[in-house]
């Protein structure tokens, strides 16, 4: 009869253990879970169909230090287009990327270079090691990444802050939402040796048509010392469908990416 308490008692531990509840934290007596967190940063991002943006855009990296302006717009599911002047209005640059391909004109060179669009690609236009989703993410004010879509490693306080913390092969993300809105205020990549990679953060949020959107975003690339800051002037949303094209000159060379 001891033998068969003990195996029920085994039994009813595991039970109890694979039924948990999920983790809690409390702040100022506000209490969260990661579902209720992930539900309102969804339904902020889904808000979002599509979004005409302009202002400044700096970039600092020890080669160089630049700041000029910029125009964004996107589409959602499948379309963003960025146009970059640099100083005096001189036009820089536009690319426009879909999910399937992108187009990429320098003016500076008279050139269109065009591929597919994977992360390699979307890294040597904006030297950034994102996919498509995650690039519309970043635009639109930040989300969980696919792979953090259960419940985190920890769930704690810090600096007044809620975070979020998951592990994956590369290392860890940490998701840093605020106590008021609930939104992401930053993300961090972090390697396998727990040293800080990449970092994300969204500021000065607006209220827009129901959706809370950041006004400037920062992305540092910590190992590489290189800082991308956006500061938006003017932000709308859902207010066009228009379809996105690039005006490119007929004697521009064309290049093609693999």
């Amino acid at each position: 009869m001891r033998r068969i308490d003990g195996i029920l008692v085994v039994f009813l531990v595991v039970l109890l253990s694979g039924c948990a509840s999920a983790p809690t934290a409390n702040l100022a007596g506000k209490a969260i879970t990661p579902e209720m967190v992930q539900r309102i940063v969804k339904v902020n991002r889904e808000r979002v169909q599509s979004l005409n943006g302009s202002g400044t855009i700096t970039v600092e990296s020890p080669e160089l230090a630049q700041s000029g302006s910029f125009e964004l717009m996107l589409h959602k599911p499948d379309s963003i287009l960025v146009k970059i002047e640099g100083p005096f209005g001189i036009h820089v640059g536009s690319v426009l990327l879909t999910r399937t391909d992108f187009l990429f004109y320098n003016s500076l060179q008279n050139q269109l270079i065009s591929g597919s669009v994977t992360p390699a690609n979307i890294n040597r236009i904006f030297r950034i090691n994102l996919t498509f989703d995650e690039l519309l993410n970043l635009f639109t004010g930040g989300s969980f990444f696919a792979d953090d879509g259960n419940d985190p490693d920890t769930l704690v306080v810090e600096d007044n802050q809620f975070v979020l913390t998951y592990g994956n092969s590369a290392g860890k993300r940490r998701y840093w939402i605020d106590p008021g809105t609930l939104l992401i205020s930053k993300v961090q990549h972090l390697d396998t040796n727990g040293k800080l990679v990449l970092e994300e953060r969204f500021e000065k949020f607006q209220d827009l048509g129901g959706a809370s959107l950041p006004r400037h975003i920062r992305l540092t690339q910590h190992q590489a010392r290189r800082l991308v800051a956006v500061a938006f002037s003017s932000l709308s949303i859902n207010t066009s469908d228009v379809p996105l094209v690039l005006d490119i000159p007929t004697n521009a060379e064309r290049v093609r990416w693999r």
